[in-house]
């Protein structure tokens, strides 16, 4: 940047409106905002409305199109729409897709300059940021000799091509030197995309042309004297041949010497003009040696500025140096964790063989229970079972107890948090019934510190209907806290059965809702073995799953998120003239389709249920991601005037609880 008024800015390819506040700080008398893409442009009406002097051309500048309409490709990565077709940015972005293609109007260089009209003696910016075609309109600028026009031109140059019939940009700086641009900054932060900054050196311009205008005056004088040199010949042989004839020519003598007169007169003044010329060479070549004196100035500003370098190039070395040194220290640390990672792995080996051992004790615990039902259908040998009972509940709590303390303190300099999610998995397991198969958690799973703050949640409201984006172990953990709240509701601590399957007829909804559970997956494979799961374990009743392949949302247009907005209206008006409670768990999709991939869970619910009470759960929430779709949301709650409270579980896997409307 520079303190010098900027008259007219310039800017090709605004895209949507990222350097406005820069703008206002430059304050330009006129600001002309370049932007092809239809959406981009009206994002920049509306934030330059504000800004009387702002113009914005909804167009692209093309040297190809000759002022016709062409087909502007548009791509899910929208500041990389072009007129032209991909190469490398396939590479560079490997997940790039084309979203739609549009007609835009185009306008050349040179009809953007008389467009423009830029006033003379102004200092005027030009910003490129051309898909394609910024070489093209920097050269087509140049050889016209409109460049000069700008003082500033900033240029945004990919390393490599990434357009098809896109100009190299190698000539590109060489040409801007020759027409007097010195390079005064380069950020290459963005190792794909170089932003340089070159300004016009009005000296170096001056001095050009002066130096033309004085050849040329050195020429003209050259050919002046030329002339008058053949003149004063042809004066030399016309007095010669006089002066031969005399005899001949006695009746001429009187007029020739009255002509002689006016030649010697003649050649009077054509010594004068010869001295004149003289003079003016000597003048000229006085002005030479100053250019030259100058010229020498500047090699030697040249010499100063080459020596600077050298300094920084050695100062980059030592910098290299020190790098080199960094990195064989981070050899060793990734050496050192390595050896802890292997150590780690032993332990949660361990951990394996002591969940698989309280596996087997609940099966036999299960095994036990099933025996003293019979029993007490019976009426026999009930205290014996009861003494089994208590004998193997308290050799398994010896033999976890023994196993547990021999392993603890060896777990506990290993990983603290490896115990965390150890103990909150043994509250989970004690908080559900005994007879239930055990619920198994992975890296991809919700974590048990998670489970137990689900299952407190669910025992201490009276939920009217729970929402889970993304299925698996926690739909079966929320179906069963679920249960667990019904069971106390009925004063009963026995679940019925029937056919050796619980029953799970839960209190009727007051809109006698189909189902107390709606969980969204949108893998058909995974939907299917948690079907299977939820069947197995008679928690079918009270879940719905449903298969909600991942969409465009209309909401969202940049992310993709589950097919999901049938089944949101449709409960919405079951729930239309109520106020309920109603629970959300987002734990999907993945990351892997696209980044922020979870943002639109909250815009999807609140077009349905934000006269509601909800408790939404967004898993993952130590992730940069998940932080930057927690953010969003604040903001769209404070845009509908929707009050919230917030509250952050801590752990290895940290999840955010937003309580809106409570």
């Amino acid at each position: 940047m520079t303190s010098t008024p900027v008259h007219t800015l310039v800017h090709i390819g605004a895209g949507n409106g990222s350097q406005l506040p820069e703008y206002e700080i430059m304050a330009p008398a006129r600001l002309v905002l370049i932007e092809p893409l239809p959406t981009h442009a009206n994002s920049l009406r509306r934030l330059a409305a504000s800004q009387l002097n702002a113009q914005v051309w909804e167009q692209a500048i093309s040297c190809r199109h000759n002022n016709q309409p062409a087909t502007l490709t548009e791509f899910n990565l929208s500041e990389a729409s072009s007129l032209h077709q991909p190469s490398g940015l396939l590479q560079l972005y490997p997940g790039i897709k084309t979203l739609r293609q549009h007609q835009v109007q185009t306008q050349t260089p040179a009809a953007m300059m008389a467009t423009l009209n830029l006033p003379k003696n102004e200092t005027h910016r030009l910003v490129v940021e051309a898909n394609g075609e910024e070489t093209a309109i920097m050269q087509e600028l140049a050889q016209l000799g409109l460049l000069q026009q700008f003082k500033q031109v900033q240029l945004a140059l990919p390393a490599t091509p990434l357009y098809i019939n896109e100009q190299h940009t190698e000539q590109l700086p060489q040409q801007l030197q020759d027409c007097h641009f010195e390079l005064m900054q380069e950020n290459t932060d963005d190792p794909d995309i170089h932003v340089q900054l070159w300004q016009f050196n009005q000296h170096s311009y001056q001095r050009e042309q002066q130096q033309h205008k004085l050849t040329a005056t050195i020429k003209e004088q050259e050919q002046h004297l030329a002339q008058l040199t053949a003149q004063l010949q042809q004066e030399q042989t016309r007095h010669a041949a006089a002066s031969n004839n005399a005899d001949a020519l006695t009746s001429q003598v009187t007029d020739l010497k009255k002509r002689n007169a006016e030649s010697d007169q003649k050649l009077t003044t054509l010594q004068q003009s010869l001295g004149e010329a003289e003079a003016l060479q000597a003048q000229t070549q006085k002005e030479t040696a100053a250019l030259k004196e100058q010229c020498k100035t500047a090699e030697q500003a040249q010499q100063a500025a080459q020596d600077q370098l050298n300094l920084l190039q050695q100062s980059l070395a030592e910098a290299q140096a020190q790098l080199a040194s960094s990195e064989d220290e981070l050899t060793k640390y990734k050496s050192y964790f390595q050896n802890r990672k292997k150590q780690h792995e032993a332990a949660e080996q361990q951990i394996v063989e002591l969940t698989q051992q309280l596996n087997s004790a609940n099966e036999q615990i299960h095994q036990l229970t099933t025996q003293l039902q019979q029993q007490q259908q019976a009426g026999s040998k009930l205290g014996e079972l009861e003494q089994k009972m208590e004998q193997l509940f308290a050799s398994q709590a010896e033999q976890l107890r023994q196993n547990t303390n021999a392993l603890g303190q060896h777990v506990t300099k290993m990983h603290a948090g490896s115990n965390r999610q150890w103990q909150a998995t043994l509250a989970v397991q004690h908080s559900l019934s005994f007879g239930e198969q055990p619920l198994q958690f992975s890296d991809t799973s919700i974590s048990p510190e998670l489970a137990q703050h689900l299952i407190t949640l669910v025992q201490n409201n009276n939920y009217d209907l729970i929402i889970e984006f993304g299925s698996g172990h926690s739909t079966s953990l929320l179906a069963r806290a679920l249960l667990s709240q019904n069971k106390r509701w009925q004063g009963n601590g026995q679940l019925a059965l029937q056919n050796g399957e619980p029953q799970t007829q839960l209190m009727p909804s007051e809109h006698d809702l189909p189902k107390r559970v709606i969980s969204f997956e949108h893998n058909k494979s995974y939907h299917q073995q948690t079907q299977q799961s939820l069947q197995q374990q008679g928690l079918s009743q009270i879940v719905e799953l449903v298969h909600a392949p991942l969409v465009n949302c209309t909401f969202s247009p940049e992310h993709l998120f589950y097919d999901c907005e049938p089944k949101l209206q449709q409960l919405a008006n079951l729930l239309q003239n109520e106020e309920k409670h109603i629970l959300v768990l987002v734990d999907g999709p993945s990351a892997e389709p696209t980044a922020h991939s979870r943002t639109p869970a909250l815009p999807a619910l609140l077009n349905h249920f934000a006269r509601h009470r909800l408790d939404v759960v967004l898993d993952d929430h130590h992730r940069d991601s998940e932080q930057q779709s927690a953010e969003q949301w604040r903001k769209q709650l404070a845009e509908r005037s929707l009050g919230f409270k917030e509250h952050i579980w801590a752990g290895d896997k940290s999840a955010l609880l937003l309580s809106i409307n409570s």
